[in-house]
């Protein structure tokens, strides 16, 4: 089963780097606690929801992106772990869907640790089934990050390039998106440039399960569908 292939991935990616695990997931939570807590005291009260939603966009979408795009530019170019699972019968999609697996296990309880830690510093309150949601939609926005990022891990040759790329790509995705304000104070021109970027979807998204709004949820949720079968295309086509 091809299920059983990935986990078993999965758990050898997650064993082989185990004296990592920890000191990265905690390494996660570093940046966007500091930059959450400054926006706190210098940032305009009526934006905290819209802290609390960029806080979460960042860590679902950059960490699972940069990580994925260049660990696998490292494991596919310049280790021996990509030919090792490869020669004892997995094959790429096995490969793809065991890192991706790990890669969501390890998020979760980042994503989960922020919102705890960003409920305390901001001061407000979410009920169980908001909590929970917000969970699965930041669970769904690492994922279509790390289809992005595997892609482009696995398109590039030169892994190096690979590093400098994914570290300059999201920038402008959370810069230019209304991820940490509303999309009302952006500029008429940017705004429409925002309209065609996946994170102000990721933004929305997250706006909808922290207040419960389906229909935003649903809306924003099926772009990610999209994001992911565009980015499985680009997978495929990588191999």
């Amino acid at each position: 089963m091809r299920l059983s292939r990935a986990m078993v991935i999965s758990k050898y990616i997650l064993l082989s780097s185990r004296s990592w695990v920890y000191a990265g997931v905690g390494f996660t939570l570093i940046f966007p606690v500091l930059w959450l807590t400054l926006l706190r005291i210098v940032g305009n009260p009526q934006y905290l929801q819209y802290f609390m939603v960029g806080t979460v966009v960042n860590t679902s979408f950059l960490i699972p992106f940069i990580g994925t795009a260049q660990d696998m530019a490292y494991i596919r170019r310049g280790s021996t772990i990509y030919t090792v699972l490869f020669s004892n019968g997995a094959d790429h999609w096995d490969i793809a869907l065991g890192y991706i697996t790990q890669t969501l296990l390890l998020t979760l309880p980042s994503i989960a640790s922020l919102l705890l830690l960003s409920m305390a510093i901001l001061g407000v309150r979410y009920g169980v089934a908001q909590i929970m949601t917000t969970l699965a939609t930041a669970l769904v926005i690492a994922l279509s990050s790390s289809l992005l990022g595997y892609a482009l891990g696995i398109g590039v040759r030169n892994y190096r390039i690979t590093n400098q790329v994914s570290q300059v790509i999201p920038w402008p995705l959370l810069l230019l998106a209304p991820v940490y304000y509303p999309i009302t104070i952006l500029p008429q021109a940017i705004r429409l440039v925002s309209l065609a970027l996946p994170t102000t979807y990721m933004a929305l998204a997250i706006h909808g399960s922290l207040v419960l709004n389906p229909m935003e949820l649903i809306r924003a949720v099926s772009v990610f569908i999209i994001i992911c079968g565009c980015s499985c295309s680009l997978v495929g086509e990588s191999f």
